[in-house]
This record gives C-alpha cells, structure tokens and sequence, in this order.
C-alpha cells in the first residue's frame, strides 16, 4: 500500500506533508513503521516525519476506530459546551479522549476549530457534522449510529 503511495511522489523533502496526508487518508493513521518507511524514502532523519506528526493534530499515530469522534473545543464551540460535550461522550463510550473503545468501534478525540463556529458546538463522528450539540444529545447520537453499525 504505502509504494503506492510513494509511487506518486518525488524523493523531495516539500512532499513530506502531501504523502503524511495520503497515508492517514488510505489507511486511517500513521504508524511508526510507516513513519520510518516514509523517512527512508525521503532520505530524511526520521526524527523529521516524527515531528511533523507528533506537530500537526490532523495527524494520528494510533488507530481511531471505526467511528472516530472528535469534538471541537474552538473558541465558539468551547464557550457553547464544547467540554461538556467531550466530558459526555467520555461517559457515554467509557474513554478518555485519545483513547478507542475495547471493540474499536469508536475513538475520541477533539480539535481546536473545524471552522463552524455558527454553529457551535459541533462534533465530527466519521466526517460526519454534528451541529448544535448538547450533552443531552450524546446518548442519543450514539444509539443511532450504533443501530445504524448493527444493521450492516
């Protein structure tokens, strides 16, 4: 998968984030191994590629889950909630933020701006905007998507 990728690239130190950005997109984060295959084929340090995942929150190191959760915790999400909203939905799927559920359903993180802040609070589950949430509708959101999983 990841020659792939590289495939598409030129060995250029500039392509580090476009190809960063590919492996998440293919494979849904960015594990170490690759992390140091990526290195290889830049001919970078890898303490290089380490640096720019660990820097940009965009990037994940671990597996998400299938679901990934992610609460934005930006200026007009933070004062409509947003941290009550991430307290819920800790409760709710028995995690901290940065963990994934022990079926690996679901994974919890939070952002700093998904830039809608008109709509504030808002919650990103698998690409999917959650507008105007509320603690309340945590339980809610959760029982349906996981109606919606076990019907697949």
């Amino acid at each position: 998968m990841l020659e792939e990728i590289f495939k598409g690239y030129k060995k250029d130190r500039k392509n580090l984030i476009l190809i960063l950005q590919d492996i998440q997109n293919s494979l849904g984060y960015i594990s170490t191994e690759n992390m140091l295959r990526l290195a290889d084929f830049l001919g970078i340090a890898a303490s290089d590629v380490f640096g720019a995942v660990t820097f940009y929150k965009r990037f994940r190191s671990k597996p998400q889950g299938l679901y990934p959760v992610t609460v934005c915790l930006g200026t007009a999400c933070h004062l409509a909630g947003g941290q009550l909203i991430l307290e819920a939905f800790e409760r709710e799927l028995n995690i901290k933020t940065g963990e994934v559920a022990e079926d690996k359903v679901f994974g919890l993180d939070h952002a700093a701006c998904f830039g809608c802040c008109t709509k504030a609070p808002v919650v990103d589950i698998k690409g999917d905007l959650y507008p105007r949430m509320s603690p309340g509708k945590v339980e809610e959101v959760l029982v349906n998507l996981k109606d919606e999983i076990s019907s697949t």
